[in-house]
């Protein structure tokens, strides 16, 4: 945690002059898009679990270098022997474009913060009773991606790799899990 904020806090000073130019005036002022996830999740018994879902995500444009970003996800791990797993993250935080924001091929990083919820169900099996449980905890990512404009509002998020750390069940440790994207952006306010 404290690489990841020691990076993004030398990021911003470097950032810094830019914030005092004017954008131009083909950036974006607000960013939408959703697309397919991959997620890598720690099981609490130390197993990991594969999981493939959806994300949606959302960015409002502040300075030429930095974003606020929302991003919300849902994973799931479908298996009637072992029972059905579903993880959802809801988080925001900075997003920062190193580069600019309006290219070709645009890089981004961003350090978000937020929850989680996990949902574990498993249902009746020879007689006994089905079992259901859940937790929601404290949720943070880091990490970035690469978008690739397309037409002038249209971008497709190429791809977006991610740490998750989540911690979701009182007294046991937290859990490392690891989140890939690829998906499709819309952006808002382009002259």
């Amino acid at each position: 945690m404290k690489k990841f904020a020691g990076l993004f806090v030398m990021a911003f000073i470097f950032c810094l002059p830019a914030m005092a130019q004017d954008a131009p005036k083909d950036t974006s002022k607000y960013e939408v898009g959703g697309g397919f996830d991959f997620r890598s999740f720690s099981n609490f018994n130390g197993s990991r679990l594969s999981m493939v879902g959806w994300s949606a995500y959302g960015d409002r444009h502040i300075w030429r270098f930095i974003n606020i970003a929302g991003d919300i996800s849902g994973t799931y791990n479908r298996n009637a022997i072992f029972g059905n797993t579903s993880i959802y993250s809801f988080m925001g935080g900075p997003q920062l474009y190193p580069f600019g924001h309006q290219h070709k091929l645009t890089v981004f990083g961003q350090l978000l913060f937020g929850g989680a919820a996990y949902l574990f169900h498993l249902p009746s099996q020879n007689g006994f009773n089905p079992v259901s449980t859940s937790y929601v905890g404290y949720a943070w990512m880091g990490g970035g991606g690469v978008d690739l404009r397309i037409k002038k509002r249209w971008a497709i998020r190429v791809i977006q790799a991610d740490y998750e750390q989540t911690k979701l069940l009182s007294g046991a440790p937290s859990q490392g899990n690891y989140r890939v994207s690829i998906g499709l952006l819309y952006r808002f306010g382009i002259k």
